[in-house]
């Protein structure tokens, strides 16, 4: 599949002012879990980590923290692993890899919460990439404390429509 570069105008940070502090789930959750599944590969995920937009890594972290809590909320894999392939984009795209960490760390609790295994999903997520999202399993690497939610700032808790995970710092 070729992805389409005008798509990813979507991640423009211009127009993603305050995205994530918005509702869950909102349309353009919807749109850029929607482009994300249109990476179905090694070759897509090296496209894609050209298409997206000029600090377009922010939007793509803030949408993976929002699709742990998303996924958490609706008991829904793919909600889990549209945000695991996100980070995996920020990461590579990103001027500094350790601002998407927390973001990993939340769909790690988050494939907890869901019943499912986060080793085998950010495995899952690497493979499909053809091993070109590497900081994925680096962060299984890191020890069960430095993966953990509470040492990214984050805790569990609801907002008005139900569980999200709320920033504490």
């Amino acid at each position: 599949m070729i992805l389409q570069e005008r798509s990813f105008t979507i991640l423009e940070p211009r127009r993603n002012i305050n995205y994530g502090r918005d509702e869950l789930p909102s349309a353009r959750d919807g749109q850029i879990r929607d482009l994300l599944f249109e990476v179905v590969d090694g070759e897509a995920f090296d496209q894609a980590a050209v298409f997206v937009p000029r600090a377009g890594d922010r939007v793509l972290t803030a949408f993976a923290e929002r699709a742990a809590s998303i996924a958490v909320r609706h008991q829904d894999a793919r909600e889990l692993r549209a945000g695991i392939l996100a980070v995996a984009i920020a990461q590579t795209i990103t001027d500094d890899p350790r601002d998407p960490l927390p973001a990993m760390a939340l769909l790690y609790r988050a494939a907890v919460m869901i019943g499912h295994d986060p080793d085998a999903e950010f495995r899952a997520a690497n493979e499909l990439t053809d091993g070109r999202a590497g900081g994925l399993l680096a962060f299984l690497r890191r020890s069960p404390e430095d993966r953990s939610i509470e040492a990214m700032g984050f805790e569990e808790g609801n907002d008005k429509q139900g569980f999200r995970f709320l920033n504490n710092w």
